[in-house]
């Protein structure tokens, strides 16, 4: 089951990216049993969610940054990376991805 936070969002196979505080998904467009190539994913913040501020940290804290939800905006698929299977999972450059998973996370409060 795809775990994603992400409306309309066209059937496939996804990974999603672990920045430092935030996460990126990736469609996958080919794979072999070592590499997957991804393809960038573009969303739209949904206007059904309206993040929260209330006043602290250097100039406000998002008290409901974890139930964000995004708008698939478009497949860019001249925009695209390859990941390779190690023993710690899939990575690129150090970066971890997450397999069967299609989250777009903004940190509100980094």
């Amino acid at each position: 089951m795809l775990a994603t936070n992400i409306k309309n969002l066209p059937e496939g196979e996804y990974m999603t990216e672990h920045g430092y505080s935030q996460s990126y998904p990736w469609k996958v467009i080919a794979r072999t049993p070592a590499t997957a190539t991804l393809a960038r994913v573009h969303v739209e913040r949904d206007p059904e969610w309206q993040p929260e501020f209330h006043p602290g940290g250097f100039a406000a804290h998002c008290s409901n940054q974890s139930d964000q939800t995004w708008l698939f905006g478009r497949l860019d698929e001249a925009d695209t990376i390859t990941v390779r299977k190690t023993k710690y999972g899939w990575r690129r450059k150090g970066v971890g991805f997450t397999e069967q998973m299609a989250r777009h996370f903004y940190d509100y409060n980094f």
